[in-house]
């Protein structure tokens, strides 16, 4: 059963906790997902965004302390932003509203924006290590153990499956893991944001480029031109199937993911 909207008065109570914030003023609900709901805050003619958990934050395996981590790690050279309270036994945290517009798919197929954000994943990949490693495996497995069906166990079996065919790269880098287009920002002058780090990690680089290719349906030219620009060079084979590879599987946890949210 999909989990309810957080509540106002939970929302008022947990933004009351948070010092300096006392008098700050609940606005709109900015999103009801299914590990969280996101809403507007202002203060002192500032804005904000309060995220607060709900169950399946933890039923889906977030690592919260993991993530304020990343975060931090992230908004030092500019890639996210700056959280200003992160409470993750309480599954509270309020960071500054980024003034800016989330990309849209069809955004994602305009080339210059695909050169942009292959440098920003350049950049990310680039930073030292921080976080859990991100193991998208065990995830698609958790998916379908929760779900408990025949046509689940079948989908985390084609998953292990592909993967196994395709050897791992050959280093985990910092990773944000859930690059669907609304997570991307374009900010007021050059570059892009990136939000909501919960399920980043150390992790496959190419996982994070095959999100983008496959969430967003990019066509085989324009993968080869993101793949291009993400590594500033002309791919080598090898390389341009090692995607392939994480593209199929995203697709198939993609598809576990979406059974797991329905229930």
């Amino acid at each position: 059963m999909k989990s309810a909207p957080v509540g106002v008065s939970r929302a008022e109570r947990a933004l009351a906790s948070i010092p300096g914030m006392a008098d700050a003023t609940l606005g709109k609900l900015l999103a009801d997902g299914p590990t969280n709901t996101t809403w507007l805050v202002t203060q002192a003619g500032e804005r904000h965004v309060l995220r607060l958990d709900k169950p399946a934050a933890v039923e889906l395996g977030l690592d919260r302390a993991g993530e304020q981590a990343v975060c931090a790690a992230v908004a030092a050279v500019g890639l996210g932003p700056r959280y200003t309270w992160f409470d993750t036994a309480a599954g509270v945290c309020l960071r500054p509203f980024v003034d800016g517009a989330s990309l849209a798919a069809d955004d994602l197929r305009d080339r210059r924006t695909l050169v942009g954000l292959g440098a920003a994943l350049r950049r990310l990949h680039a930073l030292p290590a921080v976080g859990r490693p991100f193991d998208p495996l065990a995830a698609a497995r958790r998916y379908a153990d929760q779900l408990g069906t025949p046509h689940a166990a079948g989908l985390a079996r084609r998953a292990e499956g592909i993967l196994t065919a395709a050897p791992p790269h050959p280093s985990a880098v910092l990773c944000h893991n859930d690059l669907v287009a609304e997570n991307i920002i374009r900010v007021p002058g050059p570059g892009l944001v990136l939000i909501d780090w919960e399920y980043a990690g150390m992790g496959d680089p190419y996982f994070d480029l095959a999100v983008v290719i496959r969430h967003h349906g990019l066509a085989d030219d324009l993968a080869g031109h993101f793949l291009g620009s993400y590594l500033a060079r002309a791919p080598l084979q090898a390389e341009r199937s090692h995607l392939a590879h994480q593209c199929d599987f995203y697709g198939v946890l993609l598809d576990l993911w979406n059974l797991r949210i329905a229930l």
